[in-house]
């Protein structure tokens, strides 16, 4: 009998061991519950339709993520562009983006294929005709930052921070930023000292 209960004291200190190291993980990722996840996977789900190139489908997708995604400001950004390049490519394409807003989503989707000097080139005349505008500034700054090019990107994600506040935790967060995430001028935009940006 006593052999018994020292084998059920060492299973309890086991399983409270596996318990004490998943607690601190749930704890560090409270965001994602049940709802969360559904929500994820209708994304990835739409996403998969984009590259099957089943449109009209995927932009149904990306627009119920869109409402879903509520609490999460960055994941409906990207249902939202992702459903603007659903109705592009429903409908007839222009010759070439003239509006701000379809070079700036346009950017997205070029810098999402790996071509980030055309989506430079499209956040550029964007900006011309929208100056100041924090989404297409914070998206040139990613593009930068997919080049490694440090100073160009912390300038304009300065002032993307500048016109909204908003952009320095989405640039903590964002893996668009990792090439330049450890260097001096970057920290100091997302974890600015008292006289910083």
């Amino acid at each position: 009998m006593t052999i018994r209960k020292k084998a059920t004291q060492k299973a309890g200190s086991a399983s409270k061991a596996a318990r004490a190291t998943e607690a601190p993980q749930a704890r560090r990722h409270p965001e994602h519950s049940a709802a969360y996840e559904a929500t994820m996977g209708s994304y990835a789900a739409a996403l998969d339709l984009v590259h099957k190139r089943e449109y009209a489908t995927a932009l149904e997708g990306f627009l119920a993520v869109e409402k879903a995604a509520v609490e999460e400001p960055e994941l409906a950004e990207r249902a939202r562009t992702y459903a603007a390049v659903c109705n592009r490519k429903l409908a007839p394409p222009p010759v070439w983006p003239t509006s701000a807003e379809d070079r700036y989503h346009l950017g997205v989707v070029r810098a999402n294929e790996g071509s980030v000097e055309e989506a430079i080139r499209l956040y550029d005349v964007a900006l011309q005709q929208e100056p100041g505008s924090a989404r297409i500034l914070y998206a040139r700054a990613s593009a930068r930052a997919l080049q490694a090019n440090t100073s160009a990107a912390v300038a304009d994600l300065r002032q993307a921070v500048a016109a909204d506040a908003k952009c320095r935790h989405q640039a903590a967060n964002d893996p668009d930023f990792e090439r330049i995430r450890d260097e001096a001028a970057f920290i100091d935009v997302i974890e600015p000292t008292p006289t910083g940006a």
